[in-house]
Formats: C-alpha cells, structure tokens, sequence
C-alpha cells in the first residue's frame, strides 16, 4: 500500500496543468507508472547535449526506463539510490532537470549529487534520507530542507507531484544549486570538491513505493568568459528580454538557457506570478519576503553576507557617474547598451 501523501496545499503549486495519476491509479497499474502521464511540458529544451543517463544498478530497488525511474516497483523496505551513468566532468557548468510523476510520501524522497564513494546500498534496509547523509553527498528534500554530513537546513519550499526539480552544479566554484519549478533557490552548498580526481555523480534517492522520477533535460557547459558573462546577465531580466530579440545571440542563449530557463506556469501559482528581480530568497533566521513584496534597500543591514540563502536573486547594485548606488533593472539600465562597457561585448 502506497503511503498517503501530505495535504497538496502545503506544498509548491505544480508546474503545469496537465493531469497526473492520484494514489490508487499508481497501485492498481499492472504496466510502467509513467504510461500514465502524456504529460511533456518544458521537456527537451533546444540546446541540451544529454551527457548521461541513470545507470542501472542491482544495488538499487528501482527500475530504470530510459529516462524515468520507478523506485520500489513492487513495495518498500528501504532506501533505494539511483545514479548517472556518468560522472560529471570538472571545468564546466552541469544543470539537470527532474519532474516528480507521482505523489511524494513517505520518510524521505530526494535530489542531489553524491561522489564515487557513496555506497548505493547501504540503506536498502533502512528508511533514511539517504543524500547528505555523509560528507560523499549532498542532497534536497521534498521536504524543502538540503542535507550535508548529516545536518539537515531549511532551503525552500516543499513539493511534490507535477514539479520540476533543477540541480546546477559549478565544478570551476564548488556550487551547488537547486530550482524548483525553474525558479532558483539560491546557492545551496559552496564546498562541492573542484578536484578532477573526485568523482561526482547526478543522484536521486527514495524510500516511497513506486514513487517515479523522470530527467526531462540535461546539459553540461565548459566555464568560458561568455559563460560568466551571461551568467551576470541572466540576472537581469530586462536586459536578457532585449538579448533574445537579437538573431547574433541565438546560438549562445540556446547553448546557456539552464541560466534563465523559460518559466510556465500553472494557473494556481500563476496568481502569485512575480519578476525574477523581485524575489528574495531568506535563510531560516528571517522571513520570506511576501510574494507580491519588493527588495528593500533597508532590508540589507540585516542580511548576513555569509549567509548562502540569503537574496539569491538580488540585482547587483551599480554605481551611477555621481557615485549613488542604484539596482541596475530598476533606474539607469534599462537598455543593453547601457551595461555593454560591462557584458556585453564578451557575448561576442
């Protein structure tokens, strides 16, 4: 029997409209659990390269099907992990993308990246939050908290059935970062070891009965100038709106579009709809900014710097010819060629 899942209303909205199997359709279903879904909404973006797949393992109680993963086909008596084929190759920029298929439930379902040395069945027998539980993993929890060497932080909001789930991982900077419903939650974890010689590998885990997890997009960038470049630029999205209009950039804004991935949303969530300069994620220490709220410029003096969650999508300041800071998308830069001296030309 499937464990029954939270009330829905405490979790993320989904990130579309498109209908998904309940619990009972789960049980009842004699054939593979993702022939329920025709959902394909934001799958296979433009511009992935696919530099892995899951890798099956006899170590693991789940069942690999192309892409999508059913662990615990039968019932749960444990955790099952599951990783890429492939380690993920130091000096680039990796992003991979998860849909949830089925309902979450149960002690721990989670997402993250792990090294060679995590034993894949060391919790076949035990209902753990396996990622993070070392220093070899890092892991994100549909409970909303990450995990590493043990210690559990609040990070973002909970979710389930219908959302996506993004991992970027910088090798070149040792940065972890998660999205949710291809909104970023801010740098999670900055320790990611940047040694060649470390093997690190993409990771799920779940302790839930025929739970289902699908990679819907992955891609992996090597670090140039034009990548941190747009990297600076994807936080404005002003500026990246002028970019996309112009036929030169094409190629470069499909090669990066992990960096501003294009957002749909579902009719609930799409009432709570707010810029990406808006928002402001926080560290348990303070409240989340109101959805409909602004940055405050006095809100800073009581932000941590050190702090990882705090304002992950704050516009950088810069300084105007009179030497006052001003939020660069919201006075003086609201053309391309005004940040140009600063940006531009290094897309070139």
């Amino acid at each position: 029997m499937l464990p029954l899942p939270a009330r829905q209303e405490d979790y993320s909205s989904a990130f579309c409209d498109c209908s998904f199997p309940n619990c009972i359709e789960v049980t009842n279903h004699k054939g593979l659990i993702p022939d329920l879904v025709k959902c394909r909404c934001g799958e296979d973006i433009d511009g992935n390269v696919h530099p892995w797949r899951w890798h099956q393992s006899e170590e693991s109680d789940a069942l690999i099907n192309d892409r999508d993963i059913v662990f615990h086909p039968t019932f749960s008596q444990g955790t099952a992990i599951v990783r890429g084929d492939r380690p993920l190759k130091p000096g680039m920029v990796h992003f991979w993308e998860m849909r949830v298929i089925t309902a979450l439930a149960g002690t721990d379902v989670m997402f993250g990246i792990g090294t060679e040395n995590v034993n894949l069945g060391q919790f076949k027998f035990h209902f753990v939050s396996a990622l993070g539980t070392n220093a070899q993993s890092w892991g994100f929890s549909y409970s909303g908290k990450v995990q590493h060497c043990g210690e559990q932080l609040p990070y973002g909001q909970k979710f389930s059935q219908g959302c996506l789930i993004g991992v970027q991982l910088d090798r070149t900077r040792g940065h972890l970062e998660f999205y949710l419903n291809r909104r970023s939650l801010g740098v999670a974890y900055t320790n990611v070891p940047m040694d060649p010689d470390v093997r690190i590998y993409p990771m799920v885990c779940s302790t839930a009965a025929k739970s289902v997890i699908r990679l819907i997009n992955c891609t992996s960038q090597p670090v140039t100038l034009q990548l941190r470049s747009f990297q600076a630029l994807s936080k404005q999205p002003q500026i990246l709106s002028e970019l996309r209009q112009m036929p030169g950039l094409k190629g470069i804004l499909r090669s990066y579009w992990f960096l501003a991935p294009p957002v749909r949303y579902s009719r609930r969530s799409q009432e709570n709809e707010l810029d990406l300069g808006d928002e402001a994620v926080l560290s348990s220490s303070k409240l989340r900014l109101g959805r409909k709220h602004k940055y405050r410029e006095t809100d800073d003096a009581s932000i941590d710097e050190e702090d990882l969650y705090a304002n992950a999508h704050k516009i950088p300041l810069r300084r105007n010819d009179s030497g006052d800071e001003e939020c660069g998308a919201g006075t003086g830069a609201t053309s391309v060629h005004d940040l140009c001296d600063e940006y531009f030309h290094y897309l070139l």
